[in-house]
């Protein structure tokens, strides 16, 4: 790990939680579902994934976003698996920049097709991509 950092999810089929544990892995930092079992303190970065169902953000990580203050991190960056719509993290991002927290990067954006009740799995090259997103995230901010 090069500076302390968490990854974050909000995962009711699994997919967020897959890329969250891929990115804790590969960072070697801890990974947490949302809300966490203990609060952020002095990260320099959070990464917070979401899944995502029609244009709004789940309450739970609204509420997380709204907890956050600079003393709890520094810097955030979102991910999120979803049908296509991913409009909601506009309002996450909105929420942590007036927190005066730094929202760095783009958000990775992972679109899964599933059926009328089920939604779809991302796939080891979707997991693959987010690690290489936030390997670039925490390099950019290594410097």
């Amino acid at each position: 790990m090069k500076f302390k950092m968490r990854a974050l999810y909000f995962s009711p089929a699994g997919n967020t939680e897959k890329m969250a544990r891929a990115i804790a892995k590969a960072q070697e930092s801890i990974c947490d579902q949302i809300p966490p079992a203990y609060p952020s303190e002095n990260e320099k970065l959070l990464f917070i994934g979401v899944e995502m169902k029609g244009s709004s953000a789940n309450k739970v990580v609204l509420d997380l976003c709204r907890d956050l203050t600079p003393s709890r991190a520094k810097n955030v960056a979102f991910f999120a698996v979803g049908s296509g719509n991913f409009s909601a993290i506009e309002e996450l991002k909105t929420i942590v920049k007036g927190k005066g927290l730094e929202v760095v990067g783009s958000t990775y954006e992972c679109t899964v097709k599933g059926g009328l009740f089920k939604q779809g799995k991302v796939t080891d090259a979707d997991v693959d991509g987010v690690v290489a997103w936030a390997a670039n995230i925490v390099d950019s901010l290594a410097v």
